[in-house]
């Protein structure tokens, strides 16, 4: 399965971006150390947390800045669209792109690009590490490092995907 871009109006606040998975999960910041272990706490016994257990009550506060939201729709196409962009992520790129389709905000290329980590995810039912460099339109290069957590309402389909994103100097 992969995400199609629905529109070709879209233009992109990157202009340069490059990721790198790591499905070994070698992490080297303490916040995305937290998020996973965060993520298997949640979990349980189960493959995947729910949707439901990714509550701000049972979240480590340090974590919620760097938190953002996925949703996946499969029908009647595939689509992404941010459900929550935390204010940490916002004040870095300079955006808050809370409610929006990834197909409508992201030029081909970064779309491509940044759809490895979520079709990843999906297709294996894991976290996944990403490293990443991206130039923004209005700022310097800027190094990152993530890890995109799967969360299924069934138990099966990944429907939501959390992600925790720490940015150099950050």
């Amino acid at each position: 399965m992969k995400p199609q871009r629905q529109s070709e109006n879209a233009r992109s606040f990157l202009d340069t971006i490059a990721l790198t998975v790591d499905p070994d999960l070698r992490v080297e910041s303490p916040m995305v150390a937290l998020a996973l272990e965060t993520w298997d706490r949640l979990r349980g016994a189960r493959t995947m947390p729910a949707p439901a257990d990714i509550d701000a009550v049972k979240l480590p506060i340090r974590l919620l800045p760097h938190l953002l939201l996925m949703d996946l729709e499969y029908q009647p196409a595939f689509r992404l669209r941010w459900r929550l962009i935390g204010t940490h992520i916002t004040s870095v790129v300079d955006r808050d792109m809370t409610g929006r389709y990834w197909d409508e905000i992201y030029d081909a290329r970064a779309f491509e690009e940044l759809t490895v980590g979520p079709l990843w995810v999906i297709e294996h039912r894991r976290p996944v590490r990403i490293l990443g460099t991206a130039h923004y339109a209005s700022k310097d290069y800027i190094r990152s490092e993530s890890v995109d957590m799967p969360l299924s309402s069934d138990g099966l389909t990944v429907d939501r995907i959390l992600t925790v994103t720490v940015y150099d100097g950050s």
